[in-house]
């Protein structure tokens, strides 16, 4: 049996070993404690999109690209760079969460597919601003 100084020992270190585990757990940020209902909301939209853009690309990588182009948030009331650059932004989401590989976008398949969309949309415009764009 341990004498009593050793038990009172291991009883203080005990007691301060429980009293850093409280603080760090009090002090340790909650990610949707911090997050504003705007923010949750946000993500939330995103999650859909990029469902909504899955569920397209099942038809054809052009019936996505074709999506992306129509919505009104990326396009609306933004130049023409503006424009590609939240292009280039929400497929690179995309393609992480879906798991494409880094060069997706570059692909002879995935151009053809953006000039084919474009064209559906009668934007010529963004087919050279992307060609110009992708230099990310």
């Amino acid at each position: 049996m341990a004498s009593a100084l050793k038990q009172a020992k291991r009883a203080k270190r005990a007691k301060t070993k429980a009293k850093q585990a409280r603080t760090i757990r009090s002090t340790t940020p909650k990610v949707a404690d911090e997050m504003s209902v705007e923010e949750l909301q946000e993500m939330q939209e995103v999650l859909e999109e990029i469902k909504q853009m899955e569920a397209a690309e099942a038809i054809s990588q052009t019936e996505m690209l074709t999506m992306l182009l129509r919505d009104k948030e990326i396009s609306a009331g933004k130049s023409l760079e503006e424009e590609i650059n939240a292009q280039i932004l929400a497929l690179m989401v995309y393609g992480r969460r879906v798991g494409k590989p880094e060069n997706w976008m570059r692909t002879p398949e995935f151009l053809e597919a953006y000039t084919a969309a474009a064209r559906r949309m009668d934007r010529e415009d963004l087919i050279d601003a992307w060609i110009k764009a992708t230099d990310f």
